[in-house]
């Protein structure tokens, strides 16, 4: 009983400064001349009009106020882009402004933001991070140099295929496959190692840690929508968060002990070239060049896996979707790859570049479903005028990439898959590193996906070994014109429905 004054005074609290908030709230907007948008109500703003899946809501609302448009987020303001031209005055006029990152409550358990290098704000830390990473993992020369580690992952990967499915009839569930196929490509260009695999230690532990935090993170918080109440987490997120987190720390933290005790007892090591990603950070570490701390390689690692397996996951389940839905165009694809590589071999990186219509497939994936529809929020630095309105710092900015991959104004028959698009006129030039606005699907600018010249590699070859290596049917008799293609919104767009499909090997028992 003695709680209860303590629990109505908490409540009054709470409802005082709510109450405050919001009178401080509308004096702030209706002075500011800020992009047009829907009228917003007290405390909630906008949030009813967003529904379940906020690209498709934001997509129309924007046909209706315009491609630079007001939302509120709770008691939140963001900005909203959907069209390339006001995308390219957010990421490339204005882009040093817009450099910042809005930070979501999950990101600050365990101030993981204050090591990350996606979360992290524009700046000299900021910068560090990148430089290493693009230096040590990223550059040309260490892509090449390890190019024998992504075929070997994805050779076994046909391999367990071919062993486990072709050989018992089963059917493949694609988005699994794929994660954990990347998720061992990235596990060996850093570690030397799978990470999903039962017979490594802590293999499978840290494959669960890193999907449940994944999962996790994209359940809302109240503190993203009403600072006011940021101490409330009535559903326990933040402390499962933590312990995901703490989960994958811990496995990745281990693997860095025991590469650090191995270093200290090997003989003999001194001048020899770094046999992994890890290696090179740790050797940044001993030579003091960079200054980097263990908190930061290891942060660099995990953002690392999450990013190349989640994402390029997602990715790839789409682009076989989309090619075993329409039989035509995975027709095309298999003729092109018949005739760069034939069946006499498998499918290398040096092909990559030899086929322009699996190119295409993959451009089209990227502008139909963008791994991140909404990109990560971005924040104004300081106010920026843009056409005339106003975006006040601290200003959320959305840069609805799918949106800006269905302009009607922009695409021919939008909604359709159709990859011979990218082989005609001008967007026959068209890719999608983030030069060419209207196909963004992984940002532009200072924070655009930094990790995009591994994951152009990842997804064409992973894709082209699947195709090539097999033809896929669906399973129970089902139809193609039956799949379910609709999507699930969250960080990462998902197929609603996991798409499972039977290989049929291509290719002479040998390669297998």
């Amino acid at each position: 009983m003695d709680s209860l004054p303590v629990y109505w005074f908490s409540v009054l609290i709470s409802g005082v400064l709510v109450l405050f908030s919001v009178l401080l709230w509308r004096k702030k907007t209706n002075m500011l001349p800020l992009p047009p948008g829907p009228p917003a109500w007290p405390v909630v703003g906008n949030l009813f009009l967003l529904g379940q899946k906020p690209n498709y809501s934001l997509f129309a609302l924007s046909r209706q106020y315009g491609p630079l448009m007001t939302i509120y987020l709770g008691m939140k303001r963001a900005v909203v882009v959907s069209t390339s031209a006001m995308a390219k005055e957010v990421l490339k006029t204005h882009d040093h402004n817009f450099a910042g990152r809005t930070l979501i409550q999950a990101m600050k358990v365990l101030s993981y933001h204050k090591s990350s290098l996606v979360w992290s704000q524009y700046g000299p830390y900021w910068r560090k991070l990148r430089r290493v990473l693009t230096t040590e993992l990223l550059s040309p020369k260490k892509l090449q140099a390890s190019q024998h580690v992504r075929r070997d992952s994805v050779f076994e990967m046909v391999r367990l295929i071919f062993e486990d499915n072709c050989a018992k009839g089963k059917s493949v569930s694609i988005g699994d496959t794929m994660i954990r196929t990347a998720l061992n490509l990235m596990g060996n260009m850093i570690f030397s190692a799978n990470v999903f695999d039962p017979s490594i230690p802590n293999g499978v532990e840290l494959s669960n840690g890193l999907s449940s935090w994944v999962k996790l993170c994209q359940k809302p918080h109240l503190a993203d929508l009403f600072p006011c109440l940021g101490f409330l987490d009535l559903h326990g997120v933040g402390g499962k968060i933590g312990v995901q987190l703490k989960r994958a720390h811990y496995c990745i933290d281990l693997s860095i002990s025991n590469r650090l005790e191995s270093r200290r007892t090997e003989l003999g090591n001194e001048g020899e070239a770094p046999k992994d990603f890890l290696d090179s950070l740790l050797e940044l570490r001993d030579q003091g060049d960079q200054d980097i701390s263990l908190t930061q390689i290891r942060a660099i690692i995990f953002e690392q896996l999450v990013a190349g397996s989640d994402n390029t996951g997602a990715t790839l389940e789409w682009a076989m979707a989309e090619l075993i839905h329409n039989p035509h165009t995975m027709k095309k694809v298999q003729e092109e790859l018949e005739q760069v590589v034939g069946r006499e071999r498998r499918v290398e990186e040096s092909d990559l570049d030899h086929l322009p219509y699996l190119r295409a497939v993959v451009k089209e994936v990227f502008r139909l479903h963008p791994v991140a529809p909404l990109l990560l929020p971005h924040r104004a630095d300081s106010s920026c005028e843009i056409m005339g309105f106003v975006i006040p710092k601290d200003t959320q900015i959305w840069v609805n990439v799918w949106a800006i991959g269905r302009d009607p104004a922009v695409w021919k028959e939008p909604s359709k898959f159709m990859p011979e698009r990218f082989l005609e006129g001008e967007k026959s030039k068209m890719d999608f590193k983030g030069q060419d606005f209207d196909l963004i699907p992984l940002g532009a600018g200072r924070r655009m996906c930094v990790g995009l010249p591994l994951a152009d590699k990842m997804v064409h070859l992973i894709l082209a070994s699947l195709i090539h290596s097999f033809d896929w049917s669906l399973p129970d008799g089902i139809r193609v014109e039956e799949m379910d293609m609709d999507d699930v919104f969250s960080i990462v767009l998902k197929k609603r429905q996991g798409l499972q499909a039977i290989p049929t090997p291509r290719l002479p028992h040998s390669l297998y």
